[in-house]
């Protein structure tokens, strides 16, 4: 995240004031507001039958803890494209994105306020392997899945838990 002290368009030192409610950083010689919006990002329920995809993962936050795939929204991409994009890349797996489960605001330590599009994959294809943010894969069965390591990651997902149980009963 930026952390300007000096105006990016103008050059001229920063002030501090409070605009639209919230203390902001602007330039009083160009009228340049810093104003601090969250990261776009997307997370991935994957799920086959009642297991669903965990990667480990190898980069803070949350290094070495098990949670869902997961990444930043690329410049040219929409969400759904970032959304298969980032599945696979950490799990080898293509997918088909079945429904939007939400849209979440969390704080994180090193980026600050991330925009989470949670969406829910079915389908799934190709050959699992770890890669790029992830340092292993697997798949785990729905009733022994733990902590996500994100607030948003574990609300999608008992969100999810009572979707699937809706849809398999309507199944029958």
């Amino acid at each position: 995240m930026y952390n300007y002290n000096y105006c990016p368009v103008c050059g001229d030192k920063l002030d501090n004031d409070k605009i639209d409610g919230h203390m902001r950083k602007h330039c009083t010689h160009c009228d340049f507001v810093h104003y601090i919006n969250p990261k776009p990002a997307v997370g991935i329920i994957a799920v086959k039958g009642r297991e669903i995809v965990l990667i480990k993962r190898g980069v803070e936050p949350g290094k070495g803890n098990w949670s869902l795939p997961s990444g930043f929204i690329e410049s040219g991409e929409t969400a759904e494209e970032a959304c298969l994009r980032e599945l696979k890349e950490e799990t080898g797996l293509k997918g088909e994105i079945i429904k939007l489960l939400g849209v979440y605001t969390e704080e994180a330590q090193i980026y600050g306020p991330v925009m989470i599009i949670m969406y829910l994959v079915e389908d799934l294809w190709g050959e699992m392997k770890a890669s790029d943010d992830a340092v292993d894969v697997k798949f785990v069965d729905f009733k022994k899945v733990g902590d996500l390591n994100f607030n948003c990651f574990n609300q999608a997902f008992s969100y999810t838990v009572k979707v699937l149980k809706t849809k398999h009963k309507n199944e029958r």
